[in-house]
């Protein structure tokens, strides 16, 4: 079986701001909040993305649960650089 790579990038998630957005294979399923103001390229960066909705979230994270490759609950085999929440 591939590897998954497990990912975080910064993102607008609506009624929420600024967050650090996890993936996995492009698939949202969770969010940081931010401790501390990114750089302004980040900022800029995330503005030119699109933003998620809490919805968009939930329904990347129930995917990942039905298809049981769900980072947090499931055990998976998970390339070098992936950066999987605590």
């Amino acid at each position: 079986m591939e590897k998954m790579t497990v990912y975080y990038e910064y993102r607008y998630l609506k009624q929420h701001g600024l967050v650090k957005m996890y993936f996995i294979n492009g698939i949202p399923f969770t969010w940081d909040e931010l401790d501390n103001t990114p750089s302004n390229d980040v900022i800029l960066r995330a503005r030119e993305e699109y933003v998620y909705s809490i919805d968009d979230v939930y329904h990347g994270s129930m995917y990942l649960l039905e298809e049981g490759f769900h980072p947090l609950i499931d055990s998976i085999d998970y390339d070098e650089r992936s950066e999987v929440p605590e």
